[in-house]
């Protein structure tokens, strides 16, 4: 891909980051009586490597979060917009969510119910997951991580993952993912693992950037789908608004803030490429 072309993508990007920044500025601005609102709003690529394709992806999304009492009750809205390049054709795939929890200082345990629209220049493909999941606060620098559930629409099938996120520094953190996804009808199966880690430069900016890798395997009971083995390279900035608590680190971003662990694992985009 020409570097014009990279530069659109992303610039295309920015502007959706910053208009959706302006959407939950907006939101906390008229929230003030009603609760403590926080967010964040992240800006990615990740490149994915197979042994004869590759695809491209630009990411833009947003996390509100509205906390009713800590601990106590929390609703959250999740937005994303997924520009895809694979094999000379573009795809676009949309999401919108929302989350019910509770949190306290032992963690926090709730569903969430998101719509995926993925559109082409040909058709669009639709489908709906819904689940539980759950975070422990196991240390002060350790987190344990558990969710599952189902989805359907123009694909069924069901996922789960686990994982985990150690705080070597209140500036780091360090991540590791696995999930695994299968889709009913003898249709493909995902399982991937994910190693990521999160920088946050200076605390008294609230942005920080994450770099990650991630292996994924895609097969199928009858066919070989899209490049059965998978290598995916990621980068992503993000902002938060609120949640910072006392030290400002990542740690209490991740507990006070926006969940980032709820919905089916985003590898499963990938059945569709």
């Amino acid at each position: 891909m020409g570097v014009s072309k990279l530069g659109s993508k992303l610039a295309a990007k920015l502007a959706g980051g910053a208009g959706l920044a302006l959407m939950l500025g907006t939101a906390a601005a008229g929230a003030d009586g009603l609760g403590h609102l926080t967010g964040n709003i992240s800006l990615g690529y990740d490149r994915q490597n197979a042994s004869d394709q590759s695809a491209n992806l630009w990411d833009a999304s947003g996390q509100a979060v509205l906390t009713l009492s800590n601990p106590g009750a929390n609703l959250q809205v999740n937005l994303n917009n997924t520009g895809i390049k694979f094999n000379g054709k573009d795809f676009d795939n949309w999401s919108i969510g929302g989350d019910a929890y509770w949190r306290d200082y032992a963690g926090d345990f709730g569903i969430d119910i998101t719509q995926n629209t993925l559109v082409t220049n040909v058709t669009g493909h639709d489908y709906r997951s819904g689940g539980f999941f759950g975070e422990f606060f196991a240390l002060s620098d350790l987190t344990l991580r558990a969710k599952g559930g189902k989805f359907q629409g123009d694909s069924e099938g069901w996922y789960g993952s686990t994982g985990l996120v150690f705080y070597p520094a209140d500036q780091i953190s360090v991540s590791l993912t696995g999930d695994y996804a299968r889709f009913q009808h003898d249709g493909p199966r995902v399982t991937d693992g994910t190693f990521a880690i999160e920088y946050l430069p200076v605390r008294e900016i609230p942005v920080s950037i994450s770099i990650g890798y991630t292996f994924a395997r895609y097969t199928h009971t009858a066919i070989t789908t899209f490049a059965n083995d998978n290598n995916i390279f990621s980068v992503t900035v993000k902002a938060y608004f609120g949640g910072g608590g006392r030290s400002g680190g990542l740690v209490d971003y991740d507990r006070n803030g926006a969940v980032n662990w709820d919905s089916a694992p985003s590898t499963i985009l990938g059945t569709s490429f």
